[in-house]
């Protein structure tokens, strides 16, 4: 079965919008308006209602007739569909106090559940909220995937199952599990946190979180991680099979340790996308073991010499990694497929240079590299860095290993 968000034209994952739709009598004197939900897809432009169009229809025509000659006005959805009624609450999360649009448990695909009414309505939070825990001592912020993470205390998960981030790049979790969250005493403070970073719905749900939660195909179900925690994962892979192929460590310090320590990025803030630059830099570059690859390298049938640039100076720890993945996992293409690195290198380099005249222009270039625009924002090309690094990864470890 597909999923109803999916675009039926062009298979991009669609989003709910709603549209005013005006419904006049045939020499359009009188009539009313409604605000209909559709389903949008912003890559191909289709639109589609959601809702049936024949009860519409069948509801403009029962209702014409007892509208007066040159009366305009809205008219409510819940006339149509009285379940669809924006006033309506879910009396026993009321004392919760949040905001959300009971619109969205019924129109949203997967979360309507009439045994357990209002249980998986989202509720929608600003996501500078995380910027609290994420800078806290005692807590922490980790990130599943670009669009699901959960907030630590002392290393223990502080919310169960976690928070989608939706599209649009606000935090959302269901009501009635915002409800079992904070039952405890000790979780009060927090709801005040929360209640203060509440914001309205903007219908958008579509996330890794919400596909592993309301699964229509056994794919949605096991959703792999597309982040950070995947190309740490991945880094870990490549080292233990080259451990075990040729007794080499290629790290100096082990890659899951140094990631318990890793910030990521949450806003669209320059310093904080850059301070991750150099975190990850730290991790994956500046902790290549040198000495390791020059004496395999050496093995491989390379001398001296072949270590050096045109000046004498020893090669560096990316030359030196392009080097043993052409000359001894035997991949042709070495060069190609390692330039993420040197990106996030160039990044590194860039971070403390965010004020000079030479910025944009190096940063630009660092863009075209990843394939976008030099509009891309700072997120954008964080993202787009990781995913690049993530399939350099994929592209040089056995493939029974990668998932």
């Amino acid at each position: 079965m597909g999923h109803p968000l999916k675009c039926k034209k062009c298979g991009d994952y669609r989003f709910i919008e709603f549209a005013g739709v005006n419904f006049n009598d045939a020499d359009n004197k009188k009539g009313f308006g409604i605000k209909i939900p559709f389903y949008l897809c912003k890559s191909c432009g289709d639109r589609e209602s959601i809702l049936p169009g024949d009860n519409f229809m069948k509801f403009r025509d029962e209702m014409i007739g007892e509208i007066k000659e040159g009366e305009f006005f809205d008219m409510p959805l819940k006339y149509v569909f009285s379940k669809l009624d924006t006033e309506k609450r879910f009396k026993r999360y009321d004392h919760l106090g949040f905001q959300y649009d009971p619109l969205d448990y019924y129109i949203i695909p997967g979360l309507y559940r009439p045994e357990d009414d209002g249980y998986l309505t989202p509720v929608f939070f600003d996501k500078d909220l995380l910027i609290y825990y994420n800078g806290h001592p005692d807590y922490s912020v980790k990130f599943t995937s670009f669009s699901s993470c959960n907030i630590y205390f002392k290393g223990e998960p502080l919310f169960s199952w976690g928070f989608g981030i939706n599209r649009n790049g606000k935090l959302f979790k269901w009501l009635g599990d915002l409800d079992e969250d904070f039952r405890d005493e000790d979780m009060k403070p927090h709801l005040k946190r929360f209640q203060a970073s509440n914001v309205p719905s903007d219908h958008e749900v579509f996330s890794k979180f919400y596909l592993s939660q309301n699964p229509y195909s056994p794919d949605d179900a096991f959703q792999n991680s597309d982040n950070e925690t995947r190309l740490f994962y991945l880094k870990n892979q490549f080292n233990s099979e080259i451990r075990d192929k040729f007794g080499i460590d290629l790290t100096k310090v082990d890659v899951s340790k140094l990631s318990e320590y890793y910030k990521p990025p949450i806003m669209e803030e320059r310093e904080q996308v850059f301070s991750a630059f150099l975190s990850l830099n730290k991790y994956l570059v500046e902790n290549i073991q040198d000495q390791s690859l020059r004496e395999i390298l050496k093995k491989s049938g390379l001398a001296d010499e072949d270590l050096v640039n045109k000046e004498g100076r020893k090669l560096g720890s990316l030359k030196l990694l392009s080097l043993f993945i052409e000359r001894v996992l035997l991949k042709s293409d070495a060069e190609t497929l390692i330039a993420p690195l040197f990106v996030l290198n160039d990044l590194r380099q860039l971070h403390g240079h965010l004020s000079d005249s030479s910025f944009e222009k190096r940063y630009n270039s660092c863009k075209q590299r990843l394939g976008l625009q030099e509009t891309a924002t700072d997120l954008e090309v964080f993202k787009a860095l990781v995913k690049k690094l993530n399939e350099f990864y994929e592209s040089i470890i056995d493939k029974k290993d990668v998932d």
